[in-house]
């Protein structure tokens, strides 16, 4: 069955629910190694294929099936979309940011979002996102997944498109490979969500779309190598290659990668993105996003959605983030009786 086949039926409505769905699926699966190399994760559970609690020494941290930063950041930016009709409001995710930092989502803050909020709170400015020491990481590409999906119902302008995805990533980081790291993931994203092209053909039109620096450049590597994957023990060691040790330009190109060579199996991509170690969390929100948007919420194997922990308020969050792109595209009219 070829891809337009395979995914005519597939509904924006259900892209939009599945890209959100597989984000905090990803998420989840990946939480509990975060930062283990494969071999790692190979002695200690041999090949990963469901939920996992977070243990530390001998006790359990993080209860299984729970979704960290990516996807608690995400639903921020769900929740300012939908507040604003539609356009990206750095000051409504900030204050979102706040409350987080004060509650148990904290835990999973790093330390580079963390000083962006303090300074928010310092200065009431909402676009003076923070660099840090080393290479840009890849913390804010899945995050501004629902700035793309927004994007997905009208004539894209890739002027507008591109403002947003930075004024969204700004709100925590400004480094620009970082940057260009979450606008590869949002044009991913939209070019899934409109069903604009095939996975094929998505790693090249990506790479072409953004800044030419280690970000494009790891992605054409990633478009290499997946002419060879498909199989479990090579597609471990091409994700060796690309990188998957939380650095922007190797995460973004390890989740185009798992997702390109296995478009149409959600737990084959996201649990190929899981197993190869390194920014797990990150990596796998990023894949289960891109199959899940490309398949669509009722492909994602029920297990996976049932295991979610935060799967009642995604379930809600999805259709209303639909609701908010019609209404922005101007597709949806709510019509009064009497009128």
């Amino acid at each position: 069955m070829s891809v337009e086949q395979s995914t005519a039926r597939v509904s924006t409505k259900d892209r939009f629910l599945g890209c959100l769905l597989g984000l905090g699926i990803g998420d989840a699966l990946g939480m509990p190694v975060e930062g283990w190399s494969r071999e790692e994760i190979a002695a200690r559970y041999g090949w990963i294929d469901g939920y996992l609690p977070r243990i530390e020494g001998e006790t359990e941290t993080v209860p299984a099936g729970e979704f960290t930063d990516a996807t608690e950041v995400a639903l921020c930016h769900v929740e300012a979309l939908i507040s604003a009709g539609g356009f990206v409001d750095p000051e409504a995710v900030g204050r979102r940011l706040m409350l987080l930092a004060r509650g148990e989502s904290r835990r999973f803050l790093d330390p580079l979002t963390l000083s962006a909020i303090e300074r928010m709170e310092e200065t009431d400015q909402f676009q003076e996102g923070v660099v840090g020491d080393g290479p840009p990481d890849a913390t804010i590409a899945p995050q501004i997944a629902p700035v793309a999906l927004m994007h997905a119902l009208g004539r894209l302008n890739a002027e507008v498109f591109t403002r947003e995805v930075l004024r969204a990533g700004l709100i925590t980081r400004s480094h620009p490979e970082a940057l260009n790291g979450a606008l590869a993931m949002a044009y991913a994203i939209w070019l899934l969500a409109a069903e604009h092209i095939p996975p094929d053909v998505l790693i090249p039109e990506v790479a072409a779309f953004i800044d030419e620096d280690d970000v494009a450049k790891r992605l054409r590597l990633a478009e290499a190598l997946a002419r060879n994957g498909g199989d479990r023990e090579q597609d471990l060691a091409n994700l060796r290659r690309i990188g998957t040790d939380g650095s922007v330009a190797g995460s973004v190109a390890a989740a185009l990668y798992a997702f390109v060579v296995h478009p149409d199996d959600f737990a084959a991509a996201v649990l190929t993105a899981i197993n190869a170690g390194g920014d797990t969390a990150t990596i796998g929100a990023m894949t289960g996003a891109l199959a899940g948007v490309h398949l669509g919420a009722t492909a994602i194997p029920e297990p996976f959605v049932e295991g979610l922990a935060g799967r009642a308020y995604i379930l809600v969050a999805g259709p209303s983030l639909y609701r908010a792109a019609q209404l922005r595209a101007g597709r949806f009219f709510q019509i009064h009786r009497g009128l």
